[in-house]
């Protein structure tokens, strides 16, 4: 039995005519008669007679047709659900993903992304950025997004580097100048991330080369944390301007000088094969990260 012949009988089943059924087919009116008779031997089933020169579906046509209706539907489904895997608009999306991302921007991408995929399935697991690496060997998820340092080489990496600014209470003296230097932090209560982050070592060593007194009153471990304690007015800090970004909308951010690096990077193994919708994710992704 072939799928056209279903096609056929189910177009002579909702129409009624032969030149209507051939005219939705895009067939011959004789094409159409001959594919309902192969149809008819091959079943071994009288599916329809000829009564005052029109044709009239059988019995067993009607109890034929609720079969092969199904039958249609459920192939025609699969076919339109492999063109929605093919353009990406279906699937799975499993991420993980350091908090400072997780939290706020990454989730606020997805629903973009989502939007014109109603039928997409997303994940997201948040771990710090250690965790998120070590995750990557469980082959659980299509990437994540982990904070640099990382040293895994069973994994694909794109890097994405930022320069930190500098965040004050928006009624903070320094809010007026242009940019900042340690010379103007000298002293001045400063929240920054924990001892041995990259970015704390990088601060420490621009204090000192300044001749500048690092003032630390609090110590944090992500950026969304460093920003509630600014904006709560218990000093000042740096931030990265994209990440972070929705975390800052009540501090002043201002360049900072000399340049604070701060890396990300999206993690993937390489023996693996991303699919088209994390492909598309990640495209997406790309440009909300850069700047």
């Amino acid at each position: 039995m072939r799928l056209r012949q279903l096609e056929c009988f189910r177009a002579l089943m909702i129409h009624g005519t032969m030149t209507r059924a051939a005219e939705l087919l895009g067939i011959s009116q004789p094409a159409v008669s001959t594919t309902i008779a192969a149809l008819e031997h091959e079943i071994g089933l009288t599916l329809f007679v000829r009564r005052g020169g029109r044709l009239q579906p059988t019995p067993e046509a009607h109890l034929f047709y609720a079969e092969a209706a199904r039958a249609l539907e459920a192939v025609e489904n699969t076919t339109r659900i492999a063109g929605e895997i093919r353009a990406g608009r279906r699937g799975h999306l499993a991420i993980a993903a350091y908090p400072s991302i997780s939290i706020s921007l990454l989730p606020r991408i997805l629903s973009l992304f989502q939007a014109k995929r109603p039928e997409l399935q997303m994940k997201i697991i948040t771990r710090n950025s250690m965790t998120v690496r070590e995750l990557m060997s469980t082959q659980q998820f299509d990437f994540a997004i982990a904070e640099l340092p990382v040293d895994y080489p069973t994994t694909h990496m794109e890097v994405f580097s930022y320069s930190c600014e500098c965040m004050m209470p928006v009624d903070h003296p320094l809010a007026e100048r242009a940019r900042i230097t340690p010379t103007d932090l000298d002293g001045v209560p400063f929240v920054t991330l924990f001892r041995g982050d990259p970015i704390y070592q990088q601060l420490a060593a621009a204090f000192s080369e300044h001749g500048a007194r690092w003032n630390v009153i609090a110590e944090t471990e992500f950026f969304s944390t460093a920003c509630e304690l600014v904006s709560a007015g218990c000093g000042v800090g740096l931030v990265d301007p994209v990440v972070s970004a929705p975390f800052t909308a009540n501090v002043v951010r201002r360049p900072f000088l000399p340049t604070i690096t701060y890396e990300i990077a999206v993690l993937h193994p390489t023996h693996e094969e991303l699919s088209q919708i994390a492909q598309d994710f990640l495209a997406t992704l790309r440009t909300h990260l850069r700047h």
